[in-house]
C-alpha cells in the first residue's frame, strides 16, 4: 500500500477503544508524493492519534482542496480544520512572522531557520495575535533561494538580473528587483514552470534547488548563482482554525503541541535541507555553479534595505521592536548552524 495512504488510513483508524471526539480534516497543498504531505504531516496525523489516545484523529485528503493562495480563506470558511500555507500570501495580515523572509537573514540551513522562526515567535509574538481566528501549529522556513539564469549570460551583477524579466515569489524579492527597476512576474511556486517553459521570463529566483527541480524549473537553467546569505528564505504557516481547536481538550491540545511547535519545525527543517544539500551536490554536472562575489553581495544588501526598512515600521505600528526580534531571529539561526 502506499506509504501516503497507508499513514493517512492509520491515522484515522490507530487505536481501537473509544470513539474519536474530534476528526480533524487537515489539507496538504503540495502533492501526495511531496516530502511534506508523505513524510511529515502524515506521521504526524498518526503520532496525534497516538498520544490522544484516539480521541483526536487526523484525515489527510489525497489532494489539495484549494489552491495555493486560497488555503487560510478555506480554513476559516471551514472547507477543512488546518492546513499550511506561504507567509507571502499573509503578508497583508500578519507582520512578526515575516522576520524569516526578511533579506539576507537566512542561510541554506532550512533546519536552523524554522527552529529559530518558532523561538521567535514563541519568546517575541506570541503575544500579539495576528493570526485572527487561527491558532498557529508551528511554523517553519524552507532553504534559503538563490539566482538562476535561463540563458547564456551568468547572473553576476543586480544589473544582470534586473536588466531580463525574473520569476519570484510574491513579496521581498520581488520588491528588491522591482525598485531595481527589473521586470517581475511572480506567482506560487507550484505554477512557476508554466511562466519559465512558455519563455516569458529568463530567469528566476528565490526558491532552493530542490524545490526548483519539484517544479519542474530547474531543468531549464543554465546557472546558478549562489549567495552565502539568501535573498530570499520562504517561510509558512502551519494553523488550525479556532473553532476546531476549541473542541479538543486542554490536555489533548497540550499533546498535540508537543508534537507540533518546534519538533515539527526541527523535522521539516532537516528534511528539507537534506533533499537541497543532496541536489546542491549534484548541480555542477547539470549547470554552471557561480558563487556570488563579495561586489554581488553588496549590490544586493543594499537594494534591500527598503522591504528591510518597511517592515521594521510596520513592526513598530504594532508595539513591536523589529530589530531587536530580528537580532534574535539571526543569532538562534547561528546558534543552530553547524560550525564546522
Amino acid at each position: 500500500m502506499n506509504k501516503f495512504l497507508y499513514s493517512t488510513l492509520t491515522a484515522s483508524t490507530l487505536l481501537a477503544g473509544p470513539a474519536s471526539a474530534k476528526e480533524l480534516l487537515v489539507n496538504c497543498l503540495w502533492p501526495a508524493q511531496h516530502f511534506f504531505c508523505a513524510d511529515v504531516l502524515a506521521p504526524w496525523a498518526v503520532d496525534v492519534a497516538a498520544a490522544t489516545e484516539g480521541r483526536v484523529t487526523v484525515t489527510v485528503p489525497s489532494r489539495s482542496l484549494a489552491p495555493p493562495p486560497k488555503q487560510i480563506e478555506s480554513i476559516r470558511g471551514g472547507l477543512f480544520d488546518a492546513g499550511f500555507t506561504f507567509n507571502g500570501f499573509l503578508a497583508d495580515e500578519i507582520t512578526g512572522p515575516l522576520v524569516a523572509m526578511m533579506p539576507f537573514t537566512g542561510t541554506g540551513d532550512g533546519r536552523a531557520s524554522s527552529i529559530a522562526l518558532w523561538r521567535t515567535y514563541e519568546t517575541h509574538l506570541s503575544g500579539i495575535d495576528e493570526y485572527d481566528g487561527l491558532h498557529l501549529l508551528s511554523a517553519f522556513v524552507a532553504p534559503g533561494g538563490d539566482f538562476y539564469s535561463l540563458n547564456e549570460t551568468p547572473i553576476e551583477t543586480l544589473a544582470d538580473a534586473t536588466n531580463r524579466k525574473m520569476w519570484a515569489l510574491p513579496g521581498v524579492t520581488s520588491a528588491i528587483l522591482s525598485a531595481g527597476g527589473g521586470s517581475v512576474v511572480s506567482g506560487p511556486a507550484i505554477q512557476m514552470a508554466e511562466v519559465i517553459q512558455s519563455g516569458v521570463v529568463d530567469g528566476f529566483v528565490g526558491i532552493p534547488p530542490w524545490d526548483a527541480d519539484k517544479f519542474n524549473a530547474l531543468q531549464h537553467a543554465k546557472s546558478i548563482t549562489v549567495t552565502k546569505r539568501k535573498i530570499f528564505t520562504p517561510a509558512f504557516s502551519f494553523v488550525i482554525s479556532d473553532a476546531a481547536w476549541d473542541e479538543i481538550s486542554q490536555a489533548d491540545q497540550t499533546a498535540i503541541m508537543a508534537l507540533s511547535g518546534a519538533a515539527f519545525a526541527e523535522t521539516v527543517g532537516t528534511i528539507w535541507t537534506g533533499l537541497n544539500d543532496k541536489k546542491m551536490q549534484s548541480l555542477d554536472a547539470q549547470m554552471q555553479v557561480i558563487p556570488a562575489s563579495d561586489a554581488l553581495e553588496a549590490e544586493l544588501l543594499a537594494a534591500s534595505n527598503g522591504p528591510l526598512q518597511g517592515w521594521l515600521k510596520r513592526m513598530q505600528a504594532i508595539g513591536l521592536d523589529g530589530q531587536e526580534i530580528l537580532d534574535f531571529y539571526t543569532a538562534q539561526i547561528a546558534a543552530e548552524t553547524p560550525t564546522n
